[in-house]
């Protein structure tokens, strides 16, 4: 496959990645900080522990898309839709 980088392109996605991976964990520690701080009701806790785990989970997923796109950009395809 032809190369069409010159080694940019990357650090956009590592500062979107920084960015979103820190909001979602300091959300996260937020909201179980400020609820377990407190008199924590049984349902509710079910409901805080549920939305805690979508936010891990949206970091954990960033986190992988930034892996794939380093993979893409080692490659050599700088934009996946240059090829369609």
């Amino acid at each position: 496959m032809r190369k069409t980088t010159n080694g940019k392109g990357f650090a956009g996605a590592v500062v979107i990645t920084i960015l979103t991976a820190g909001f979602m964990f300091l959300l996260t520690g937020a909201m179980l900080a400020g609820y377990f701080g407190e008199n924590p009701e049984p349902f509710a806790t079910g409901v805080i522990l549920f939305t805690a785990f979508l936010y891990l989970a949206v970091a954990v997923g960033v986190i992988v898309a930034l892996f794939q796109r380093w993979k893409e950009i080692r490659g050599g395809e700088e934009d996946e839709a240059k090829k369609y």
